[in-house]
């Protein structure tokens, strides 16, 4: 059949027409140039399909064309040469600087120094995958985007988080100075500061590294070290504010010339501290225990009721000192035990005794201020000062209320006593006990503004003791010489 253009048309009989408006039948045609076309395009995409199956076996172990890792190509190449290509970007950015400022001083580090870790096995590994393992439709698509726009594969890096304090460490070591409290001494009364505090500086590790890591990620090529300024906590302000005798009490040294020693190697401990706002003072704690091995001696000590001897006799004079001292000065008594009988050189109810892992004293510095004790013995007299800063107008007083006498107990007790010669006996006449309580009474411009009970003191009655020696004689030895 020919129309009247002179072109042929194929009319497919092989389906039933379709009738349309009015009855007449439709035809489905296809001109030769559409036929042409359609045969040219499936011939095209057929080539395309075997140009890409062909590449696929011309590239078999070889990334395929299109590639870059890091904007380097890789295609064409094998996984081995792309690492080489990789690498050598990497290394790029590896190698750029970063300097961290200290003050004058500059350190200049690299990237990789400074723990940046490039992953090249990972990119070279996506880029080699990229087309493998796709159904060929799928590859088609992927090599026909490769064709248009090469696809790019960046190196993903990672940070070695302990590299920036390995090198901050040692740096800060070199660097840091530790802050230098005042030092200071007594002087006919009056503290004297014989050095001068001084500020110390510290690197923050932390708040430095943290810097160094986000300048490796934002690609910011200098930064500024955190230092960290700590000052002493006793500072040359502190020493000047020492200006007056919050407490000042003197007691006298009884006993042994190894008791004296005791008492001023005791005094020599509790001099020279500094007590911080809030801080509370052991008295245990600072003079520690009482041995041989650090200094002190053997001389009597008060234990069941008797004075007997025992090492560092003589400590509880310091401690019963001090104690009269933090009253005088408002301290706040936390800890106060009493002798279990009064002592020769305190009143009852003015006494503090202690004992190493037992029995303390302890008060808090409550002054809001810093205070400085210092003690010292001359000529069988001891003396405890704190000092502070004045409050106008305050005035602290003691007073002790005795609210008993306890009776001895009736009868005798006796005793054997491994001290006295075998045979000696010691007769000691019963001792009555006693009750007390003490006060602390606290004017301001005389008028009274508080009146406090510290603690109530109980001393133990004694009854009539006979001691009997039980130390036997020592046998003269033979000379055979």
């Amino acid at each position: 059949m020919q129309d009247s253009a002179g072109y042929s048309s194929v009319i497919l009989q092989d389906r039933p027409a379709l009738s349309g408006r009015g009855g007449r039948r439709l035809y489905f045609t296809l001109s030769r140039y559409s036929l042409v076309a359609m045969v040219s395009l499936l011939a095209g995409i057929v080539g395309i399909v075997a140009g890409v199956l062909h590449d696929t076996q011309a590239y078999s172990g070889r990334v395929l064309p299109g590639i870059t890792i890091a904007g380097a190509k890789v295609g064409g190449l094998t996984p081995d040469q792309a690492q080489d290509v990789a690498e050598a970007a990497a290394a790029t950015q590896l190698a750029r600087t970063v300097t961290i400022r200290i003050h004058d001083d500059r350190f200049t580090l690299t990237y990789g120094e400074l723990g940046l870790i490039s992953h090249v096995s990972e990119a070279v590994r996506d880029a080699y995958d990229i087309g493998r393992g796709e159904p060929w439709q799928q590859l088609v698509f992927t090599r026909m985007q490769l064709a248009r726009r090469p696809m790019n594969i960046p190196i993903r890096y990672g940070w070695n988080v302990g590299a920036v304090n390995n090198f901050l460490t040692p740096l800060a070591a070199e660097i840091n100075t530790e802050p230098q409290n005042a030092a200071v001494t007594v002087q006919d009364g009056t503290v004297v500061i014989t050095q001068e505090s001084r500020s110390g500086r510290m690197l923050d590790l932390a708040a430095t590294a943290a810097r160094v890591r986000s300048a490796l990620g934002t690609g910011k090529d200098e930064v500024a070290a955190v230092m960290r300024v700590r000052e002493p906590e006793f500072t040359s302000e502190h020493a000047r504010a020492l200006v007056s005798q919050l407490g000042r009490f003197t007691t006298r040294v009884p006993g042994t010339a190894n008791r004296v020693h005791n008492v001023a190697l005791a005094a020599s401990y509790v001099s020279g501290t500094i007590l911080v706002p809030g801080e509370v003072f052991s008295y245990n704690k600072v003079v520690g225990p009482r041995t041989e091995a650090r200094g002190f001696r053997e001389a009597p000590v008060l234990i069941d009721n008797e004075l007997v001897l025992g090492d560092g006799g003589g400590v509880c004079q310091v401690s019963s000192t001090l104690f009269n001292v933090a009253l005088l000065a408002d301290f706040q008594i936390l800890a106060r035990s009493n002798h279990s009988r009064p002592v020769a050189y305190l009143p009852l109810g003015r006494d503090a005794t202690v004992s190493y892992g037992s029995h303390d004293l302890q008060f808090k510095n409550t002054t809001g201020h810093h205070v400085f004790l210092w003690a010292w013995v001359t000529n069988r007299h001891l003396t405890v000062m704190a000092f502070g800063t004045p409050e106008p107008g305050k005035d602290v007083a003691i007073e002790v209320e005795r609210s008993g006498v306890i009776a001895p107990p009736a009868g005798t007790r006796t005793k054997p006593d491994p001290d006295l010669a075998e045979g000696k006996i010691v007769e000691r006449e019963p001792l009555p006990g006693y009750r007390a309580q003490t006060y602390r009474v606290v004017t301001v411009n005389g008028e009274i503004v508080r009146r406090e009970l510290i603690g109530s003191s109980i001393y133990n009655a004694v009854a009539r003791t006979i001691k009997i020696g039980t130390k036997k004689a020592k046998l003269p030895s033979d000379d055979h010489s």
